[in-house]
């Protein structure tokens, strides 16, 4: 019987080691994909900012450019557009 009960003993430890390293094991993993995911959001959206900025630099380069060639024709009569801008605004429609 004593035997038996040191071999159940035995068994008993290696079941709860095992079940105790595979737990911490299994942890681990959990924590280093959860912290994978985050990383790849992060950089997900670093490059979505950076898009951002690159389309708003456009967005403003073109509306300076409009509003240079806007302001570019002289006024020569301030109740009437000059000749370019109507043309301009013929153009939009």
């Amino acid at each position: 019987m004593n035997r038996l009960a040191i071999s159940a003993a035995i068994a008993l430890a290696l079941v709860t080691g095992s079940l105790v390293i595979g737990y911490r094991r299994g942890a681990a993993d959990c924590r280093a994909a959860h912290q994978q995911e985050a990383l790849r959001q992060i950089e997900a959206g670093r490059k979505l900012d950076a898009a951002r900025i690159a389309v708003e630099r456009a967005r403003y380069t073109l509306s300076r450019q409009l509003e240079e060639k806007a302001y570019a024709d002289p006024v020569s009569v301030p109740q009437c557009l000059g000749p370019k801008r109507v043309l301009r605004l013929n153009s939009l429609r």
